[in-house]
């Protein structure tokens, strides 16, 4: 299969083109940085999104412009909330990120591309970034647990999910939107094993949920030569937390008022499901943080 994938020189998206060349696809580049052909491709303009596109028999659009928030740490641990994101910043790549993500899906339409993977987050649920106080209506979170996000970048992604629904409305498309938990390599591994020495130092949202970057490359794959009808939505999440801590004791105390259920007692699990991608997809995460 000739797949375009959009965002194709970022960490997950080399990851992706890697692993679809291993079984057998051609894979297309798009990117700013190393487009089809080496020239850059710039997805917020209609008509370079589809001549990039072209000739392509399926699309994984993983390209998006950061919202620095989500990586700086900008929470306030006291109310348990984020702190008030760059209006006018924020707009900007709300509007970029929204408009590469319809061109695509309008260039696919077009192009009559039938099966399409498009990035999404379990930020969409509201609670990785909350500006208000918020908590979960029920643990662990699956794929019909509300979508509330209040911040910009959990917006994108609700935004862009409903984009999906609407071109898979038209009939004789295929999309899966991933949603995915923070996705780490190496580096970012680092990072989250110091976060054991406090849990809280990021907020709850995240329930200490990630991904690996290999897992999140297979699951493109995975999600691309399923079979299933219309536009479908998948968390895409490690089974455990990176933490070493028993979620269950976490959880008794700092969200008492939630009852979690079908837990393990004295595991660390993940607060979000992933069963949806396993029964679907075929989706078994293999690796981790490690000790």
């Amino acid at each position: 299969m000739r797949v375009a994938v959009t965002g194709s020189a970022g960490r997950l998206g080399q990851r992706v083109a890697e692993t679809l060349s291993g079984h057998g696809h051609e894979v297309m580049p798009v990117d700013l940085a190393a487009g089809n052909a080496g020239a850059p491709v710039d997805l917020a303009d209609p008509d370079a999104t589809l001549g990039a596109l072209e000739g392509a028999e399926a699309v994984i659009h993983l390209a998006r412009e950061r919202f620095p928030y989500t990586e700086q740490g900008l929470y306030e641990r006291a109310a348990r909330t984020w702190q008030a994101p760059d209006v006018t910043g924020d707009g900007r790549r709300f509007q970029h990120n929204v408009a590469m993500t319809y061109n695509v899906l309008a260039a696919s339409a077009s192009l009559k591309i039938p099966r399409l993977v498009i990035g999404s987050s379990l930020a969409v649920y509201g609670l990785y970034y909350p500006l208000r106080p918020v908590r979960p209506d029920y643990l662990p979170v699956d794929e019909g647990h509300p979508r509330r996000p209040q911040d910009p970048y959990g917006m994108t992604k609700l935004t862009g999910e409903e984009l999906c629904e609407a071109f898979a409305r038209r009939g004789n498309t295929c999309i899966a939107s991933l949603r995915f938990a923070g996705i780490a390599d190496d580096t970012v591994y680092q990072r989250l094993i110091a976060r054991r020495q406090d849990p809280m130092i990021r907020g709850l949202g995240s329930f200490w949920s990630y991904i690996d970057v290999l897992d999140a490359a297979t699951a493109c794959r995975l999600a691309l030569e399923a079979s299933f009808d219309g536009h479908q939505a998948f968390n895409i999440c490690a089974p455990t937390t990176y933490l070493t801590t028993p979620t269950r004791t976490l959880l008794e105390e700092h969200l008492p008022e939630v009852r979690p259920v079908a837990f393990q007692a004295d595991e660390n699990y993940c607060c979000y499901a992933s069963d949806k991608a396993r029964e679907i997809l075929g989706f078994n995460p293999r690796h981790g943080p490690g000790a």
